[in-house]
């Protein structure tokens, strides 16, 4: 135990005499975290109205000047074509109920699905059926939207990860081919499983105070609070943190590339992983979710942005234990593996 505690230590005192891991593990993320609040913060999380022109005769038209998101504009067929060949409108709603659009985007997405669910409404009146609009089916409350919690929400997500760098230090740190402390360690009597069981622990304790602490910063510089669940936020990081380093420790110990190659491709994998995410804005988020859904289901960054979303800005616990048993047997399996390639592995010269 006296050793495993020396070895924690000694991972420690490495880490923080390393000026590039403590830039990119806490200035780094600090500046680009300011950068997006600054960029989005003045973003609102209203939805502006949708400009639409109605046809007089159209069987809806009363209903349709009520919604709060459309800003309806009276206008005869041939006024109405040229207000959207203008641009003016973003489509129309004709006097025999079909809905004409000019592309493909959120606002003729808004405009189909009200037309969609009015039609869902005069086909339950046409049976003979009416509906209690007084009812209330869906309980509304308020909470924090839009592009600043997104994308900084897909940032954390991706920070959360960052200790994969630590993972791949540990292999570099006890496999004698890669480094020249590593030579001189192999030939003490050095136990790799209590170097390597001391570097996770510590490596998950510095991983998980670092994404905290970005969580304080957003709360207290900016007003953002993803810690309205602590408890349960806490726990994500732990286990987030803990499979980070476990894909370090995997990358590391699996082949023989150096540490300059092994880096580059960790940043290249979460930086693709966090745009998928929705980190760089919501059409490339959209483009993956639509034609690769698979890959966002999987995707760690987004599996930790979203349920730190959920947790503290929806109050909503969905998923949250699964993403969690996720990261842990995940971990769990990578590090098994990790010390399976590392185990005896001999050199010829050193």
């Amino acid at each position: 135990m006296k050793r495993f505690f020396s070895h924690m230590a000694l991972n420690v005192k490495m880490s923080l005499k390393d000026k590039s891991t403590l830039f990119w593990s806490f200035i780094y993320p600090i500046l680009l975290l300011s950068l997006m609040a600054v960029a989005f913060s003045g973003i609102q999380s209203e939805q502006k109205s949708i400009a639409v022109a109605v046809e007089p005769g159209h069987p809806y038209a009363d209903v349709l000047r009520q919604i709060d998101v459309l800003d309806v504009k009276d206008a005869e067929c041939d006024e109405a074509l040229k207000l959207l060949r203008d641009k003016d409108v973003d489509g129309i709603y004709r006097a025999d109920g079909v809905l004409l659009v000019r592309g493909k985007g959120m606002n003729e997405t808004v405009l189909s699905e009200i037309g969609s669910e009015l039609k869902k409404v005069g086909s339950v009146y046409a049976s003979g059926r009416s509906l209690d609009f007084t009812r209330k089916y869906v309980e509304r409350g308020d909470q924090e939207q839009g592009m600043l919690y997104v994308t900084l929400s897909a940032s954390i997500g991706m920070f959360a990860l960052y200790g994969y760098f630590s993972g791949i230090s540990i292999v570099h740190h006890v496999q004698a081919n890669l480094s020249s402390l590593a030579a001189r360690l192999s030939t003490t009597p050095i136990s790799r499983l209590s170097y390597v069981s001391a570097g996770l622990v510590s490596g998950v304790a510095m991983s998980s105070l670092q994404t905290i602490g970005l969580l304080l910063y957003l709360k207290w510089v900016w007003k953002v609070d993803y810690l309205a669940d602590p408890v349960r936020t806490l726990l994500l990081v732990l286990t987030a943190s803990f499979f980070g380093i476990a894909i370090g420790l995997f990358i590391g110990a699996s082949n023989r590339w150096s540490l300059k190659a092994k880096v580059p491709l960790g940043i290249a994998l979460m930086l693709l992983l966090s745009a998928a995410s929705g980190m760089m804005g919501p059409g490339f988020r959209l483009y993956v979710e639509n034609n690769l859904p698979w890959l966002n289901r999987y995707n760690p960054v987004n599996m930790i942005s979203r349920t730190i979303y959920r947790l503290n800005v929806l109050g909503s616990t969905k998923e949250f234990t699964e993403n969690i048993l996720i990261f842990v047997v995940a971990g769990l399996i990578l590090c098994i593996v990790s010390l399976i390639f590392m185990r005896k592995r001999q050199f010829k010269s050193l």
